[in-house]
Order: C-alpha cells, then structure tokens, then sequence
C-alpha cells in the first residue's frame, strides 16, 4: 500500500459555460534574459485540452475559461516550463504576464544522450511502469521521447527518482489522447511516491468512425471506475447504483488481508461488513465543495467491471482499498480531489497512473448521454427561433435579433451547427440580403440594417443551418416583416398580454415619468416554483410609437421539436453540418475547363498566404474559416510546370431554395403625411488654420517583405536618359544583382543572392508591381515582367535579396517590388501582365451591441428623446438563483411600455413571456 501524492486529479470537470459568465487571461510571454518576446509557446489550462500557442509578438488569449481557482501552464522550447495558480473572476480578465527562463543546458547536449546505456534502459522499464501504470490502459500508450528522462542517483534508500528538463511526450492509443507532460518531481519507495507537473492534453485524430467510437467508449469506461466518479456518485448518493459498494473491516475481526480467505462470501460479515456510516457526505466551508468521511480502511468493489487480477476468486472485478489521513476526504461537486496528500489508494486504483489520466474538461455527463444514442433524425434536428427587438421598422434602421437553437437531444449541441444563415426576403421572393451569423452554445446573436431604398412594405425573416435543410422548408424558421417608408404609420390596435411561460417580472413602481429610471426583476421557473437556469433575451419598447403587430406563434411553439418516428435515420441526409466557414473554388487553363495545379492565396492585401492544391477537375476549397467581415483573396494558379493558369471561378454556395411563405394578416398602414422627426447637428461653420503639407517618402513597413534591403528611386532608374533597359538599370543600383543568359532559349534571368531552386525550379526573385504577384516560369521570367512595365511610370523599386517566409517558396530567393506612380490609367494598368483572381468574401457578421442610454451617466441631455427600443439584450444569462434585475430609462412619450422575454432553459423548454408595463400613464 502507497500513498498516493498525484499532483493531478484524474477524472472529469464538467464544464456548463452556456449559462455562466466565463473568464479570460491574456499576457505577453518573454525571455527572461533578454527581454524578447517568444512567440509560439504553449500556453494551457494544466491537465485539459484548453490551450493556446503566443503570437508573433509573445502575446496570448485564453477565453470563455471557467471561474474559480485554475492553473496555467507555459511551455517552450529550450525554457523551463513554469506553472501559475490563479483565481478567475465571473465575467472578468485577467492580465497575466511571464518571463521564461532559459534552461542551463544546451539542447544539444540533450540530444547526444538519446543513446543510452542498459542501466538507463532498465530504469526506465521501472520508471514507465510507475509513470504510466500497470493495466491496459498503460500498455497502449508511449513514450515518444524517452531519451530526455534522467535517473540521478538518490540520497535515501531505497527511493527511486527521475527528471527530465525538456517534456515527456506521450502518445495514449487506448484514449486516444496525445499528452505533454512537464515533469517537475517524481519519486517512488515503497512508503509512497509523487508525480508532479503539468500535462496538457490534445485530442488525437480518429482514422475512422470504429476508432473515434472505440476511444468514447475506452474513455467512458475509465472514468466509470475512476476515484472521481466514485466520489462524485457518493455526493449524489448513487454511488451503489453505479457500482461502488464500500466495506470496512469489521470491529474484531482480521487485521490482515493476508490472514483472510480468497472467497469474498465467506469474509462478509466475518471480517468485512458493509460500510454505512451515518453520515457519509457533509457541505464544507465553500459552495460546491464536501467532505466524505471514511474512516478506517475502506474495501471498495467496483461491481460494473472486470479485473483479470483478482483478489477474491467470487468477485471477477476491480477492488481497492482506500485510507484517509483525518478520516475525511475533500472534494468538488464533480468528484475533484482537493486533498490528495492524505489519500492513500492501493490495489486497482493504485495501479492506475499518468496513462489512465483524463482531461479536467471531460465531459462525462455528455459522453454518458451519448454513448448509446441513436442516429436518428429525431435526435439530430435543430429548430431554429429568432426574436428581435421590435415587431417592425422603418427603412435605414438597424434591427437587433437573437437567434435560439432547441436540439433533439441537448448533448448533440456542440456536435452540431455552427453557421446560422439569416436572410431577408421580398414578398416577390426577391434576396435582400444574405449573411452569416456564428453559433455559440445553442444561440447566435446580432444585428442588421434595413436597406433605406425597399420597394413595398412586405418582408420576410428567414433563418435556418445547412443541417437543417436535410429536413425540409418546414423546419426553416421565417417571421415576417413589416418596413414601413417616411410619412407611413402602422394603425393602433389594442396590446394584449401574451401567454407567460416559465417566467414572470415585477417593476420597483405601478408607473414612470418622462426620463425615469425603471428597475424590472425578471424571473424563470418551473411550474413548480423551482428556479431555471436560463439564456434569454429581453426587449423594451415604447407602445406610442410602435404597435405590437404581427406577433404570430409564440417562441415556445416554434421551438417545439418535431415529433420524427425513431426509424428515420441520418442515411439520406445529403446536407453537412456546417462547425466553420468554407468557400469553394475552380482552377481554369486557358480553354476555361477545370484542371489540377497549385495555387496561392494571399489575404487581404498580403497579411498572410495559403498554399493549397487543385485536384484533377480544379476543384480546391478554403476550409475550416472563422472571420468576421469581409476578406479579400487575390488567387494565383500554375500548373505541374510552374506555367500561369489564367482564371480562378468562386464557387458560391447557393442558398435554400425559397417555399411558399406562411399566410399573414399583415396590419394597414396609414399614409400621415408627416416626416419622420430626426434630431440633426446644427449646422456651423469653422474657419479652419492653413495648414502646410509636407511631402514624405513612402514608407514600405506595411509591405509583406518588411522593410526593403534597396530603394532604387524613379531618378536613378532614369539617369542614363530616355531610352532605358529596367533590368540593366537595376543592376547598376543593386549590388549583387546578376542578369544571366539562361541556355539556348536566349532569355535573361536574374539572381539576387546565391540562390535557392523553388519546387519549380527557379531560382530568380518574384516581381511585384503595386502590392500584386506577376507570375514568373520558363515561358515569362522575372526579367521578362520587368520590361514589360514602362520605366516612366515607376515611383521606385525595392528590393529584397534576403528571404521571404511570407511568401512561401516564391520568396525563397527574395523580391523586386515595383511601386507605379499616383495617377496611371486603367489601362497602363492593364498592361502589366497578371494572372491573379480577385474576391472578397463575407465571413460572420461583426457583432454590434445596442446602445444602452443613461441619464445618470451623460454629461448633457439631449433636447428631445424618441427612442423606440428602451432596452435590448439578446444574451441575459439566468443562473440558478432563480432571478435578475436589468435597467433603463424612458423616453419623452412616458407611456405604456411593452415587455417581451424570450429563451431556453438549460434543458431545453422554451420560454416566452410577454407583459405591458406603465399602463396608468396610457
């Protein structure tokens, strides 16, 4: 028996972030010698698969983390791997800045001692086996880099020790995890023995669905048997129904194992008797947290499993044996060890180590749920409720919406859609618009503007996933409507409250006055009283201004799911379910058919480049996106040859094809004549001071290359006259340069530096006239793209004989960027050959947030105030305290306001509520 000092708490930590505030950490990562920024180095949340690499300037974001206490770890390269405990605040950031220090030894000497002697290779036969453990589980996994482990001698006997500078790389083919692992401390005697470090875990790629099912399942099962289920299964009083039944000796009974029977019968009620204390579970001093008295040694039998070692020869599964130091164990709400120091486990927890160790961010609650689950379309269908903050618009106004997402089965949420696509339609079925809305945690929310130039009054909200349509135009989601044009008005009608469901609200005054402050508490339960965690959004208008037309079917009728028979399968599904953005293009050759090649995409205006490849028919496509706004590709294509294709085609996506829309009662529209009051700037007039301009010379920081090695001017290009040969006048100005003949073609070719040959071959610069690419190969060298640009327009030239990264192989033997000046024609222009595609394609859309106005915060009042929306906000989390205030302040019109709320709860029931507030001043 051991006790057991594992600084890492094997197990699960449920993560519920759709319905907390999160945190976020953010810092620089620098040298602590020198002061430099390291960019690329690992930055993670110790033991989970939440991790991020620092920028090229060292700096680092971590978002949407759970609250509480936390480690972070770093890790780089040729530094000492550093860990950092930290409390997260709900909602907040925190700045966290590292220096790393350099490790002593060179890498180098590190990797001469890859070759080992057979001392070293028995240690680590003993060091894999208390590492990683003695089961199944670890004799599926590796140690990929077992040279940067050293085994110094110990100065106590009998204590087994082990280091390692550089991390412990592990590959676990049982879960399917890869694993690094900064090892800190580690010993074993036979007292006891401690690993201690950081790991972080990164998900490895299934070959196939059978393998990917095989780690779900491999990962379900060590988890069903671990400490922390146990643990977790006490709290919730379940622990024997999910296999865990306890045992304690029996007052005067065997001392000894060794002194008992191997027949598990025989020794219950003789030296064994069922552990049932009178208090097992007890609230510690923190929320969340309890403590778990055992007392004595406790037997544990894990009835759910199965054991090829076994202690008694009638009980075919794992048995334990646990000790507590104290007689109490403290633990999280998930089965999380906080007090690992007094546990002492042996037998089959004892022999699970590293290798049996799951991510802190498992979700095992999930993978229960979902471990049996059919694919049927009933479990997979997403239905899709929009809401917005007033029932209809005026043309030019912005229009805020909050889109909701009920599941067939909740824990699919994250298997599902992340690409909402919202449109809006003409009565004549006519696309107004298309946009792209990202998907968070089962909602996506934003906004958009009403084009001030429509034709007619009629429109229609159309929302639905790529899934969906798998699923039909019934399953799409479409609210109409109402624009209405300057000098049109909606008729009155009479506001009548809404059926409430699940949630309820109460003002702090029966009514208000013009510009008053109004405190509403807002709450959502169950029928039965209980509090609902829940994700709402929430609206206030004003009811003098805006009729409450069109309200149609309640949000719980419209994300009620549909009731599919269990025999509809996933088979005949031919729509994918969209996780990112993708945009499909064709590569043309001159005939304008389809044909394989390579292409490079530089994005917007040579911030970054991406090298794809166009299979036989040309087809290649930018994958796995996730941006927002728009993005400007300039694409080139060559052949096997190096030889430029002339043409890329976008492949746009086309959308859902448009149904019949639903019949509405649309309301009358009133022509009063009357403009629109809109408060504008007074108009006055400012003599403005001269001010004196001073021409600079262009600055080429902003350029892809960075800062040029040489800058031939326009003056130096024309010294030699009027008749002047670019490529010779070049290599006067540029030492270095060299114009070759390149064999019997005859053609010139240019080297700025010794040279490197590309993967077609080259070895000259690549030319660039004003930012874009001139495709350079055997048919079209540098030299030749060169005279074909007219001297006289040329600003200056820069020049880069170093290589560029930037650029991928074409930068590898540097750049001769050509900068024309202001002013030429498009067809001087014209004349420069290029070969390069131009697009812009939409990402998401930018999230805007509603302005929230405040008389308390304002410095001056405004003369007058027509807002129609008092309040806005699509994304009002509910946790379980059952209840939140929100805040605003009325307009001028001081009248009756209405209420809509609006969500889901965290198991899915819709909620609605729709209520007038301020009546009295009506």
């Amino acid at each position: 028996m051991k006790k057991l000092l594992l600084t890492h708490f094997l197990g699960f930590f449920l993560v519920l972030t759709a319905f907390s505030q999160t945190s976020t950490v953010t810092g620089v990562v620098k040298d602590a010698e020198t002061g430099e920024t390291l960019p690329f180095c690992n930055v993670f949340i110790n033991n989970t698969t939440i991790s991020t690499t620092t920028d090229l300037d060292g700096a680092y974001t971590l978002q949407d983390l759970q609250p509480g206490a936390t480690e972070i770890g770093f890790s780089f390269m040729g530094y000492e791997a550093v860990t950092k405990q930290v409390t997260l605040n709900p909602g907040g950031t925190l700045t966290l800045n590292l220096s790393l220090k350099p490790l002593e030894t060179e890498l180098s000497d590190v990797e001469i001692k890859a070759k080992r002697d057979k001392a070293w290779e028995r240690d680590l036969r003993k060091f894999e086996n208390l590492f990683l453990g003695n089961d199944l589980v670890a004799a599926r996994t590796e140690i990929e880099n077992p040279w940067v482990i050293d085994f110094p001698p110990s100065e106590e006997r009998n204590t087994f020790l082990a280091s390692s500078q550089l991390p412990i790389e592990l590959v676990n083919n049982y879960l399917g995890y890869k694993i690094t692992f900064d090892l800190t401390e580690f010993f074993d005697n036979p007292v006891n023995y401690r690993i201690s470090g950081a790991a972080r875990f990164e998900e490895m790629e299934a070959g196939s669905s059978d393998q990917e099912q095989e780690w779900e399942k491999n990962r379900m099962e060590v988890y069903r048997k671990s400490p922390q289920n146990m643990f977790r299964a006490m709290i919730a009083g379940t622990h024997e129904k999910e296999g865990f039944f306890l045992y304690g000796d029996k007052p005067g009974g065997a001392d000894s194992r060794n002194m008992r029977s191997d027949i598990f019968a025989n020794e219950l009620g003789k030296s064994v008797i069922p552990y049932k204390p009178e208090q097992l579970v007890a609230p510690a001093d923190k929320p969340g947290e309890y403590w778990i008295y055992l007392k004595g040694r406790i037997e544990i039998h894990y009835q759910k499993g199965y054991s090829q070692q076994n202690t008694y020869r009638d009980a075919p599964y794992p048995v334990s044996w646990l000790e507590v130091n104290g007689g109490r164990v403290r633990v999280r709400e998930n089965g999380m060890i906080l007090n690992p120091q007094d546990v002492v486990f042996s037998g089959d927890m004892d022999r699970r180590r590293v290798a049996s160790m799951l991510p802190l961010d498992y979700d095992a609650e999930r993978a229960i749920q979902l471990q049996n689950l059919e694919k049927t379309a009933a479990n997979y269908q997403e239905r899709i409720y929009i809401h917005t903050d007033r029932p209809y618009y005026q043309e030019g106004e912005e229009v805020f919406f909050q889109a909701f997402i009920n599941y067939g089965n909740p824990y699919l949420k994250n298997d599902l859609s992340e690409v909402l696509h919202v449109e809006l339609l003409s009565e004549d079925r006519d696309f107004i618009f298309k946009k792209k809305y990202k998907i968070f945690e089962g909602a996506a929310g934003g906004s958009f503007f009403i084009p001030d130039s429509l034709s007619g009054n009629h429109f229609y909200l159309r929302a639905y996933t790529n899934w969906n349509r798998n699923y039909g135009p019934d399953h799409y989601f479409t609210k109409p409507i109402l624009v209405i044009a300057p000098g049109q008005e909606v008729g009155k009608v009479n506001p009548s409250d809404g059926v409430s469901e699940n949630v309820k609200v109460r003002t702090d005054k029966p009514h208000y006055g013009k510009r008053e402050k109004v405190n509403l508490k807002i709450n959502t339960q169950e029928l039965s009283g209980k509090p609902l965690s829940a994700r709402l959004s929430v609206t206030v208008y004003d009811l003098t201004q805006v009729q409450p037309v069109l309200e149609g079917a309640e949000s719980v009728n419209l994300l009620a799911l549909e009731k599919i028979p269990e025999s509809v399968g996933l088979d005949r599904f031919s729509y994918a379910i969209e996780k990112s953005l993708n945009e499909q293009f064709l590569l043309k050759d001159q005939k304008g058919r389809g044909t394989a090649g390579n292409v490079t995409v530089f994005v917007n205006g040579f911030e970054g480049i991406v090298e794809l490849e166009a299979n036989r028919n040309g087809e290649f496509a930018m994958e796995e996106m996730e941006f927002y706004g728009p993005m400007r590709l300039a694409i080139q294509g060559v052949d096997s040859k190096g030889r430029p294709l002339p043409e890329v085609e976008y492949l746009e996506s086309l959308p859902a094809p448009i149904a019949s829309f639903p019949s509405v009662n649309w309301p009358k529209i009133i022509e009063s004549g009357e403009k629109p009051i809109l408060e504008k700037p007074s108009e006055e007039f400012v003599e403005l001071e001269e001010v004196e301009v001073e021409e600079k010379a262009p600055s080429s920081s902003g350029a892809i290359y960075g800062n040029p090695d040489f800058v031939v001017t326009s003056e130096k290009i024309m010294a030699t006259g009027s008749a002047v040969d670019l490529v010779n006048s070049l290599a006067g100005n540029v030492p270095g340069m060299r114009v070759t003949i390149a064999g019997a073609s005859g053609k010139q070719q240019i080297r700025l530096r010794g040279g490197a040959t590309s993967v077609f071959g080259s070895m000259e610069p690549v030319v660039m006239v004003n930012g874009a690419i001139l495709v350079s190969g055997p048919d079209a060298t540098a030299a030749d793209n060169l005279r074909n640009i007219n001297p006289n327009d040329i600003d200056r030239v820069e020049i880069v004989s170093r290589t560029v990264s930037m650029l991928g192989d074409q930068g590898r033997n540097g750049v001769i960027a050509v900068y024309l000046k202001d002013g030429m024609s498009s067809q001087q222009q014209m004349a420069i050959p290029s070969t390069i595609s131009e697009f812009v394609i939409e990402g998401y859309e930018v999230p805007r947030n509603f302005f929230e106005f405040s008389y308390d915060t304002i410095s001056e009042a405004p003369s007058q105030d027509l807002r129609k929306t008092l309040y806005w906000n699509g994304n009002l989390v509910r946790d379980a305290s059952g209840e939140v205030e929100i805040s605003f302040f009325t307009n001028d019109q001081a009248g009756p306001m209405r209420v809509e709320i609006r969500g889901l709860s965290l198991d899915g029931k819709p909620i609605s509520g729709t209520f007038t507030i301020n009546q009295a001043n009506q």
